[in-house]
């Protein structure tokens, strides 16, 4: 048989990792200025979202990182929103999104090897019309940045030492 094809996806959801630099000055620095925004205890984790606005801090601290996403999506990018969740034991946090134009960042502070990641939700069923989930191999010093819109969850963290991330949404700007 001499039949011609090709496959290629129809659709595609990009990520973007970043493993910082320095990470553990930077740690230091951004725990310091955490330390002035006290999380409280919402109905499943820990955080300061409606209490903080690290943005400036964050971009300052982590300027590598932020120079990267601005080089890699060619463009200037306006943080507006930053805070701190933490999972204790027993805690996660139900699935969610950041809204629908934009990008989401997660910043993964305090990570022991078996915390639980954050999982992604693939907003298609697969061939099988089945849910796919998506969980990255990330360590204490990454970065993940996904589109607003994808849906993720934390699952239950099972360890006694907590999980502490920085979470953060960006829109692309002129």
């Amino acid at each position: 048989m001499n039949i011609k094809y090709e496959i290629e996806p129809v659709f595609k959801i990009e990520f973007f990792k970043i493993k910082c630099v320095n990470f553990k000055n930077k740690k230091y620095d951004i725990e310091k200025i955490l330390k002035q925004y006290p999380e409280k205890r919402f109905d499943n984790f820990y955080s300061n979202r409606d209490k903080s606005n690290i943005s400036w801090e964050l971009q300052e601290i982590f300027k590598d990182e932020f120079q990267l996403i601005k080089t890699k999506y060619n463009s200037k990018i306006d943080v507006y929103n930053t805070w701190s969740v933490s999972y204790q034991k027993g805690d996660y946090h139900v699935p969610h999104n950041h809204g629908s134009i934009g990008y989401c960042g997660i910043l993964y502070l305090d990570m022991h090897k078996n915390s639980p990641v954050t999982t992604y939700i693939q907003p298609w069923n697969d061939e099988n019309d089945k849910t796919a989930l998506y969980k990255p191999l990330v360590v204490a010093g990454d970065i993940m940045i996904v589109p607003q819109f994808l849906m993720h969850y934390s699952e239950t963290n099972k360890l006694k030492f907590p999980k502490r991330i920085i979470s953060f949404d960006f829109k692309l700007s002129l």
